[in-house]
């Protein structure tokens, strides 16, 4: 089956599922993750599933990590770290176990599968994308609430330069920090401005039009600069 070749991790609802939606309708073969039987039936009643791999993997469990990333074949055109959660919005309501398990799955797992898959992503043309948020901005920072959250994110930028610091820039391998804007998921709620398809339709371009650049950036969906 021709056509370029992503992963989308964190792919069973809201943001991600669309992601896929997007590469799907783009013609690309996507390998997406999700966690459960639930997040699988979601996947397969997409439109052009037969282009669609479904894979297991929970970022937050190292097992799950290096299992999916000894399975993945290359090269992939791209890859889209999407996994995240909220967590509670008061630092003072937070137990540290309960701050340790946002930061996995929002930083720590997504930079590990990033950093194991690195290898396998195309030299020169490929694009290591993670969802990030406009919250992850220190300098933008001007209100308190979901520090967890906003540390996390934060964090998972400072991953992403690494990763292109490293193998990615020796291998013109572009990677970007995408703030999706605020979307109308769970997460996101109902009152948010834009809707899935809006925000994964975006983030998706952005990750064709940055293709091939070799730069590390974080950008809006809209393809904006952020301030770190």
């Amino acid at each position: 089956m021709s056509g370029p070749s992503g992963l989308v991790v964190g792919a069973s609802s809201g943001i991600g599922l669309g992601l896929v939606q997007a590469w799907l309708d783009a013609g690309w073969r996507v390998i997406a993750t999700v966690r459960d039987d639930r997040g699988e039936a979601t996947l397969k009643a997409l439109p052009r599933a037969d282009r669609l791999t479904i894979e297991r993997c929970d970022v937050a469990v190292q097992a799950d990590i290096a299992a999916l990333a000894a399975r993945i074949e290359g090269p992939l055109d791209g890859v889209i770290l999407n996994a995240g959660i909220i967590g509670p919005p008061d630092i003072n309501a937070v137990s540290l176990d309960e701050a340790e398990h946002v930061h996995r799955v929002n930083a720590l797992g997504p930079a590990k599968l990033a950093f194991a898959l690195i290898d396998k992503v195309r030299d020169q043309t490929g694009v290591v994308a993670f969802t990030s948020s406009g919250m992850g901005s220190i300098s933008e920072t001007s209100a308190p609430g979901y520090e967890v959250y906003r540390a996390s994110k934060a964090a998972q930028n400072m991953f992403a330069r690494t990763l292109w610091v490293g193998q990615g820039r020796a291998r013109g391998i572009t990677v970007l920090s995408i703030d999706p804007g605020w979307v109308q998921t769970a997460m996101g709620g109902p009152g948010a401005t834009i809707d899935v398809a809006t925000s994964a339709s975006g983030i998706v371009q952005q990750i064709a039009d940055q293709a091939g650049s070799g730069q590390n950036r974080f950008i809006s969906w809209r393809g904006a600069a952020r301030d770190w």
